[in-house]
């Protein structure tokens, strides 16, 4: 729920109201106020619902409270606070909304966020990441604020959710505000009600100040009064009568912020206790501030915005500065000491500079760019030499978005500090704002000029960065290619000599180099897990890791890749993201392709979009979801279910219309054309392979493990065009001997064997013997079965059943409903019964549920499931009880059983 309106509508005490309501229900209670100076700090709304969860307790209970789901969102935020990088928000974003899983495991949970148009960024990005994610969870999420100031970002994305209801208080009318304000004369309550517009709580100032003025609200004459009371009003009636001392605490306490510290607001306007004691009783009677023991926290903050529009500029400025200086003398966090220097006269404090800094750190480690170049601006201001400072204001602006101020501060700092990373950075920049072929330039010039060695780590930190700029531009794929080769002897001993390397494996696929060749330099780039721990800041750099472990299992190289990937699962099983988990389920899709292990595609692809189906869609999500989309339709073909092939490629399409082209969306043609082939269409099918090879002719591209040729070939002699298929199957061949790896030459064997008809036995044959040494079990099932009806046609009964029975075995072993029924329809036509298969319980259940049974069966506990899977425990818990309906057990005890 959202409830959004302005000032003193009443959005507070609707919040209120909420929370008392669910105490009375017995709802667990999260709560945080907004507050303009914590949106300077990291995480700030977030904390102040944990450490408000916490602090009221001590000794063995507290002890408890952070043993469990509160210390560890403590946990993930001071994790995060120390890596700033930029895949770490999502981490941290995961890891909260566990948090929120456990605390509403026991008992239903309401969060409440007021005035959350003064909430930090990365909070923000937390409640839409949250309230995307709760349908399935006892969670109500409450959030009041003011409407948003911006179209974009994350509190208007909260604002019009689908996932959210959306409420709109509305200003009373005359007769409502009557009757708020008790007997009064006719003109009186239209008088308030015009100057106020039936807000609320300005109505009650204006109310109290007649009152506090001797005004009688029965008298006509009062309402000539109203209208000129000024636009202090609200300070006047809340403070024009308090002592002196109040009066200075609480512009203190707006200046520190919601739940401040009362000895820290009374040490920077010089209270004594005595003075602080008379001060917080009389705001506490005057209904300023709220008697919350610990903290002083204003009743309303249109009070607190008016104390502070009252205390001017200089009076603003004046008490940060003092409160910023005490902070950092008590050794307060960096984030609560900058957001105070920020608003502080320069000067204030003698290392300011280093305290903004490591603030923007944090600052960016939770997605908050914006802030972060704000502080290392002033950081910049305070130490305006410090060639080190103006980098990482430099960095932090791409990061924000602002190529052109980037560049220009990160030349400056190349020219006071040389460096090789800045100059690469700055190309990055240049590459934004006057296209790659400038930072191209750019980066050659830099090369030119870089005279300390050949293989020197600044220079390969520029080759590298021109190899990357290069790889995505299709009219520098010659250039690219000769520039790599340079670079082939590498080992692989840095993170930039990786990248070359992983760069180079890409292209031998692409350019179909020899698989042998391209194998060994994948596995330099990958260097037993060091290139995914260099990817892991960041999601481009994993796209890289990735392509780079599908060069070594396009060339055949799958028990290395099953160890890197179950390296790389490992470490984002215990701190990853949805967007990681999905990186490394898509290359693991990929290999189990290669194996053809179909019920571990379908399990893993219906996985891997559930993880993501909430992920905001940018390029590497889209990217993800279409590979994901692949495998499923792969998965869906080989078990005959074409309807659901057509539903999974028609929903992506739906989802992503609009989305820009990439390079996974290509090869969704394929799969495409062959269900075309499945349903009767040739026509099409020849259509969508031609738009996939048009697609990569486009990009320079071709290699034989993204056979288009294969549903252009069939549907070419469903047309009879049989000098056509010829051609291409004849092309495959020759593509695939040229790759080197079994698994292509020996599907590209059998695809000949289709198209010629005179050779088609010794084709096959031949291809069995290839599919022999190639891991690829489902092509070696697929030539066999073929072969088997070929020697069935040709009248050779007898040497038939052998492959067709081996055929039949391996389908089945593989997951290929279609195949085996083909192999089994071959088999029966020569008189044979084939050996009925083994079916244990678990043929019953989804590829999901059977998964989910497989961890239940080992002894996982839900929550733990859940966790590995990516998922909610609720979505474990639907998937348990459809599973004990279809064995016909009663729980976990039989489970085990059962699925042996």
């Amino acid at each position: 729920m959202v409830i959004e309106g302005r000032a003193g509508i009443g959005k507070t005490r609707l919040v209120q109201d909420t929370r008392a309501l669910a105490k009375e229900r017995g709802f667990g209670r999260l709560q945080a106020v907004g507050d303009a100076l914590e949106g300077a700090m990291a995480w700030g709304v977030v904390r102040q619902m944990v450490e408000r969860s916490v602090s009221r307790y001590s000794g063995e209970i507290r002890e408890k409270i952070l043993a469990g789901p509160s210390g560890a969102a403590l946990t993930a935020l001071d994790t995060a606070a120390a890596d700033p990088s930029e895949a770490e928000l999502g981490r941290t974003l995961h890891a909260l909304w566990w948090v929120a899983v456990d605390l509403s495991s026991t008992r239903p949970l309401l969060i409440t966020v007021d005035d959350a148009h003064w909430a930090d960024l990365s909070s923000l990005q937390f409640l839409v990441y949250l309230s995307r994610r709760i349908a399935d969870l006892p969670i109500a999420l409450v959030v009041a604020t003011r409407p948003p100031a911006e179209s974009t970002g994350p509190l208007a994305q909260l604002s019009v959710s689908r996932q959210a209801e959306r409420m709109l208080p509305r200003p009373l009318t005359p007769d409502a505000l009557g009757e708020l304000i008790g007997p009064a004369d006719e003109t009186v309550v239209t008088a308030v009600h015009a100057a106020s517009g039936g807000n609320p709580f300005l109505a009650r100032v204006l109310v109290d100040e007649l009152a506090a003025l001797g005004l009688p609200l029965d008298a006509a004459s009062t309402a000539d009064r109203v209208g000129k009371l000024g636009p202090s009003t609200i300070f006047r009636a809340a403070m024009g009568r308090l002592p002196g001392e109040a009066i200075h605490l609480a512009r203190a306490a707006a200046v520190l912020g919601t739940g401040c510290d009362p000895w820290l607001a009374a040490a920077i306007v010089g209270l004594n206790p005595g003075g602080l004691s008379v001060a917080v009783e009389a705001l506490v009677a005057a209904n300023v501030l709220a008697d919350d023991g610990d903290h002083l926290v204003f009743i309303h903050p249109v009070v607190r915005e008016a104390v502070l529009a009252e205390l001017g500029p200089v009076g603003r400025s004046t008490l940060h500065a003092r409160a910023a200086t005490r902070l950092w003398t008590a050794k307060a966090a960096a984030d609560r000491v900058a957001a105070h220097l920020a608003q502080a006269p320069r000067g204030t404090l003698p290392n300011a500079a280093d305290v903004l800094r490591k603030a923007a750190a944090s600052l960016l480690a939770s997605g908050d760019a914006r802030t972060a170049v704000a502080h290392l601006t002033r950081a910049v201001d305070e130490r305006p030499d410090d060639a080190g400072l103006r980098a990482e204001l430099g960095r932090a602006l791409l990061r924000a978005g602002d190529a052109t101020e980037a560049r220009r501060h990160l030349r400056v700092a190349a020219a006071g500090l040389p460096n090789a990373e800045l100059v690469a950075a700055a190309a990055s920049a240049t590459a934004v704002v006057d296209g790659p072929a400038a930072a191209i330039a750019e980066l050659n010039a830099a090369i030119g000029d870089w005279t300390i060695g050949v293989r020197d780590n600044g220079r390969l930190h520029l080759e590298a960065r021109l190899a990357v700029i290069r790889s995505f531009l299709a009219d520098q794929r010659h250039a690219a290619s000769e520039h790599l080769n340079l670079f082939a002897d590498l080992r692989g001993r840095t993170p930039d000599e990786r990248t070359l390397l992983g760069l180079l494996a890409q292209m031998g696929r692409y350019e179909v180099r020899p698989s042998s060749e391209v194998a060994e330099t994948a596995l330099r780039a990958l260097s037993n897990g060091a290139y995914f721990d260099d990817a892991t800041g960041s999601t481009d750099a994993m796209v890289a890791w990735v392509v780079a472990l599908l060069a070594l299992i396009s060339s055949d190289g799958v028990d290395d890749a099953r160890r890197e990937i179950d390296r790389a699962r490992s470490r984002v099983r215990a701190h990853g993201s949805p967007v990681e988990f999905a990186m490394v389920a898509n290359a693991a899709l990929f290999l189990n392709w290669r194996l053809g292990n179909v019920r571990f595609m379908e399990a893993e692809s219906e996985g891997t979009l559930a993880a993501i189906q909430h992920e905001d869609p940018v390029p590497q999500v889209v990217a993800l979801r279409a590979t994901s989309t692949h495998f499923a339709a792969y998965a869906a073909m080989e078990r005959g279910d074409f309807e659901c092939m057509a539903a999974v490629l028609a929903k992506f399409d739906a989802e992503h219309a609009d989305a820009p082209r990439m390079m996974p969306m290509m090869w969704l043609h394929e799969p495409r054309a062959l269900l075309a082939l499945a349903t009767g269409d040739p026509i099409k099918a020849r259509t969508e392979a031609f738009q996939q090879r048009d697609a990569m002719l486009a990009v320079g591209v071709d290699p034989p493990s993204i056979p288009w040729r294969l549903p252009a070939v069939r549907a070419a002699m469903l047309l009879g065009d049989e000098a056509e298929a010829l051609t291409l199957a004849e092309e495959q061949l020759a593509i695939a001997r040229k790759w080197g790896a079994a698994t292509e030459v020996g599907a590209a064997l059998r695809l000949l064997a289709h198209a010629d008809a005179a050779r088609r036995l010794d084709l096959l044959t031949e291809s069995v013997a290839v599919l022999e040494t190639s891991p690829a079990r489902l092509q070696l099932a697929r030539s066999l079965v073929d072969l088997g009806e070929a020697l069935r046609v040709a009248r050779r009964r007898t040497d038939a059943r052998t492959p067709l029975h081996r055929g039949i075995d391996l389908a089945t072993e593989c997951g290929s409903d279609v195949l085996r029924t083909r192999g089994v329809e071959a088999l029966e036509a020569l008189g044979d019964r084939p050996r009925k298969p083994m079916f244990a319980g678990r043929e019953a259940l989804t590829a999901s549920e059977r998964r989910v049974a497989d961890l239940a069966a080992l002894g996982r506990a839900n929550r733990e499931i859940a966790q590995e899977l990516f998922v909610t425990p609720k979505t474990v818990e639907n998937h348990l009880g459809r599973i004990y309906t279809k064995l016909g057990i009663n729980g976990r005890r039989e489970l085990a059983k059962v699925l042996t």
